[in-house]
């Protein structure tokens, strides 16, 4: 899918009408509302924010959080995606003597040996049996790959993202589909509302902004209507199916 930032759409309807950049603020305060108002029941929002772990590991989710499309890691200019792990536990540990809250200890999910190396002892993990010297010999049979470690859960009755015990970045990149109400110019929305935003940007901008009868308001909303029509995954197939499946075979004379 691609998408567009509501900071290109906005530039866009500027010089499409050959405006400065003077008018920047109104038209992307008119965007970010037409969003609002197509995240009600049509527009799927895509934002990206970095959050920093608590002291037991987790993040509270954004305002205008549903749901996450990925979970990571920033590392230099790049995400390192995190695995879902559903058998994190929804309940917190508290601290015996203060009473806070504090992350779990995960156990250790792999082999976990001793390396003697110059006389010095270095913990390590491997996914094979190593000898002294550091080297593999094999025989480690039943090992699979996948994240051991590294995990997150999203916990939707505490508003946050619980993150295994192993993890030990400070902070997580979070993508993931807003209901409209924290747009920015940087919001990621579906290329196909391109059009359906810039006609609501037209209409707030013009004279007729309050009447809903006007020109610009009923390109809008046929636009509008186009961009519904254009996001529906219904194919001839499925509608000639849906409405065999209507009919049954009855008793005939």
């Amino acid at each position: 899918m691609t998408y567009a930032t509501l900071d290109e759409i906005v530039r866009r309807s500027l010089l499409e009408k050959g405006m400065p950049l003077h008018y920047y603020f109104e038209f992307l305060l008119h965007g970010s509302a037409a969003v609002r108002e197509l995240a009600k029941d049509t527009l799927k929002i895509v934002n990206t924010v970095n959050l920093k772990l608590n002291d037991y590991g987790a993040v509270d989710l954004p305002a205008d959080f549903v749901d996450e499309v990925s979970v990571g890691i920033p590392v230099g200019g790049l995400i390192q995606p995190l695995a879902k792990k559903d058998s994190i536990t929804p309940l917190r540990v508290h601290n015996g003597t203060t009473g806070a809250f504090e992350q779990y200890q995960d156990a250790a999910n792999l082999n976990q040996s001793m390396l003697t190396f110059y006389g010095l002892n270095l913990q390590y993990f491997f996914y094979w049996n190593v000898n002294d010297y550091g080297e593999p010999v094999g025989k480690y049979y039943g090992a699979n790959g996948g994240a051991h470690q590294n995990g997150y859960k999203v916990i939707r009755e505490r508003n946050q993202i619980q993150f295994t015990g192993a993890i030990t970045t400070d902070n997580i990149v979070l993508q993931y589909i807003s209901n409209g109400q924290s747009a920015d110019n940087a919001t990621m929305i579906d290329f196909r509302a391109f059009a359906a935003i810039q006609s609501y940007i037209d209409w707030k901008s013009s004279p007729n902004a309050s009447f809903k009868d006007s020109g610009e308001a009923r390109t809008y909303f046929n636009n509008k209507r186009l961009l519904r029509a254009n996001m529906n995954d219904l194919t001839t197939t499925d509608i000639v199916n849906i409405l065999r499946s209507a009919y049954a075979a009855t008793i005939k004379n």
